[in-house]
């Protein structure tokens, strides 16, 4: 394996140690997981974190929440991301492909336009915004939205290939969330990622355990281990990692 490679930190704290000092970069990582496990948190502080502490600029797409709400959500972390919007160090773009008006939902047409293929036109967003402030990063949350606007995997699979193709071609590092429980169909973002992050929660008595889990890293060394993770004040971290030799 190539350790000479360019790495780029995570901003998780304990996480670089368990993946051999860092992400590579100009890589997509899936980072999947059920709803609650973590996701949304892990993508920004990964963006807050490079924008921030690394000088790497980042792009956050949202294909469900609204911006107002994520900003708001962030603040409890102490992550003030305004400030770093006004400096064009972060741009968050609402690609929401449905809105909820007059609680009806209904396709945006000003977005998707009624496009076959809404990957092609996400793919056209993200690299507009990311010459727009010159990112290294990028967080789209979450493809799984996407898939039910596509009849049939082959289409999907081509369009997401596609999309991380462009990613890796303009050397942005991006994560890519992805919904599923253990239980769904293994996703397809899992197949055209070059690693896959794994989150997931589960009630012990009054308490959520959470956990961590590095599937697949490719051209890494990395712990194969379930760690546990916490999320506090400061936003994720792991507990206890256990540093690579």
């Amino acid at each position: 394996m190539d350790a000479t490679y360019s790495k780029v930190k995570t901003g998780i704290p304990g996480l670089d140690s368990v993946i051999s000092g860092g992400m590579k970069s100009g890589r997509s990582v899936t980072v999947s997981g059920p709803a609650g496990s973590g996701k949304t948190t892990f993508g920004l502080q990964f963006l807050h974190s490079g924008a921030k502490d690394f000088d790497e600029p980042g792009v956050y797409v949202t294909m469900s929440q609204n911006i107002r709400e994520i900003k708001d959500d962030c603040k409890s972390y102490g992550w003030d991301f305004d400030n770093l919007i006004s400096d064009d160090k972060i741009l968050m773009v609402d690609a929401r492909p449905f809105k909820i008006q007059e609680e009806l939902i209904g396709k945006d047409d000003s977005l998707y336009r009624g496009e076959q293929l809404p990957f092609e036109h996400l793919t056209k967003l993200i690299l507009s915004s990311i010459k727009r402030i010159e990112a290294k990063r990028v967080v789209i949350d979450s493809v799984t939205i996407l898939s039910i606007q596509y009849s049939d995997k082959f289409s999907m699979r081509q369009g997401l290939q596609a999309m991380v193709q462009a990613l890796e071609n303009f050397g942005v590092t991006s994560l890519i969330l992805s919904e599923n429980s253990d239980h769904s169909e293994i996703p397809l973002e899992w197949f055209v990622t070059s690693g896959i992050i794994q989150l997931r929660h589960t009630r012990t008595g009054d308490t959520m355990e959470r956990t961590i889990q590095i599937t697949k890293m490719r051209g890494i060394k990395h712990s194969e281990q379930i760690h546990p993770i916490e999320l506090d004040a400061d936003g994720m971290h792991l507990l206890h990692p256990r540093l690579l030799p």
